[in-house]
């Protein structure tokens, strides 16, 4: 009787708890739920293709996304927030589904604070992003570096992220995350600070990584050879698993003159290949205990003194990168870039951008790119 009495008590509760749910009213989409994006399409004759003799051809650069975001004070619960935003539509729609983009779900503060969860740009890689990586700097500055594996994330899955309020000018950002979803020891941790005051805005970053998986053996292996005179330097077949500890920070500053503006910033990045066994050519080769590191540097101006002009010019550069304590040879990049915009409505821009590039040490090669973009 005993059990009967508990399996009918669990019956109603259930019961209850499926009306609920279907008695519950969705918010209506007009007043809850903002549609936003950009229609940007550009042409460029990208200069890293001429490195080497390449033909670089003209090609069309469709990053036109949307996404849909939206808040709720919520009658028995704090103020929710949530974004879905998907990717950029590319050359056939491939990674533009929703959720490639920063997707998350999470709750603001009256102080405005908030905490989120999901699919977002880590603390580091938000500094890193913008200003510091525009106006095509980004080849260097973002993805151009030296650090076989990669020494930090940039937008990141399976991440909880505190964004602070504003306290007289600072503000600060928290998270942790999994790096490899499959491996529970694969982890990240970042921190951005951030002061605001008068003309200038000062910036620090830091991120630490755990257990990083290493896809480029053959790179990896390779440049280790370059600093072992002597070695063979080709092998036909390679194969095993790597994985890195990684760490990474970033200094930087904005500084507003009115219509003249300033911004530096200076990252280094670092792996430590702790775990790792490869067979090159059918005989297995110890490769743990291996470190590689690099700094960068951009550095830029912005000028906004003519009417619905707006003009940018930076450098950024990556020195040479060290491998086990010594200088890697042949690994220095730089660009040096431009930017003319002209807003051609309060939402829509159009803007030419030349800029000139040099990887691992090569004879600089010319490149530039001209688009148009509409928000929404």
């Amino acid at each position: 009787m005993e059990n009967v009495f508990k399996r009918s008590v669990l019956g109603i509760a259930v019961a209850a708890a499926a009306t609920m749910a279907a008695s519950a009213q969705a918010a209506p989409a007009t007043d809850s739920v903002d549609l936003y994006g950009q229609v940007a399409v550009s042409v460029w004759q990208f200069g890293e293709d001429k490195i080497g003799g390449g033909d670089a051809p003209l090609k069309v650069e469709n990053e036109s996304r949307f996404g849909l975001r939206g808040s709720k004070d919520l009658a028995r619960g704090p103020n929710l927030i949530w974004q879905l935003e998907g990717g950029d539509v590319g050359d056939n729609g491939g990674n533009s589904g929703l959720g490639v983009r920063d997707t998350f779900v999470g709750v603001s503060f009256d102080d405005g604070g908030k905490v989120r969860l999901g699919r977002m740009l880590t603390p580091l890689y938000e500094m890193i992003d913008w200003p510091y990586s525009g106006q095509r700097a980004g080849a260097i500055f973002d993805w151009g570096g030296d650090v076989l594996g990669g020494a930090r994330y940039d937008r990141q899955s399976n991440m909880v992220r505190y964004d602070s309020g504003n306290y007289s000018g600072f503000t600060f950002n928290l998270a942790a995350g999994r790096g490899a979803e499959s491996d529970k020891e694969s982890n990240f941790y970042g921190v951005g600070a951030h002061y605001a005051t008068g003309m200038i805005t000062l910036h620090a970053g830091y991120e630490l990584g755990q257990d990083r998986n290493v896809s480029a053996l053959s790179d990896f292996y390779s440049t280790l050879l370059a600093q072992q005179p002597g070695n063979p330097a080709t092998f036909t077949d390679i194969e095993g698993s790597l994985k890195s500890d990684t760490d990474a920070y970033l200094v930087g500053f904005e500084l507003n003159l009115g219509d003249f503006g300033l911004y530096g910033a200076f990252k280094s990045e670092a792996a430590d290949y702790n775990d790792g066994t490869i067979t090159v050519d059918g005989t297995t080769v110890n490769v743990a205990g291996n470190d590689m590191d690099q700094d960068s540097y951009s550095i830029g101006a912005v000028y906004s003194g003519v009417a619905n002009w707006q003009f940018k010019a930076n450098y950024a550069a990556n020195l040479a990168a060290d491998v086990n304590g010594n200088e890697l040879s042949g690994s220095e990049d730089y660009i040096v870039s431009a930017q003319a915009l002209y807003f051609l409505d309060d939402s829509a821009i159009t803007y030419v951008r030349p800029y000139m590039i040099s990887k691992n040490d090569s004879d600089a090669e010319f490149g530039w790119g001209w688009g148009v973009e509409y928000y929404f």
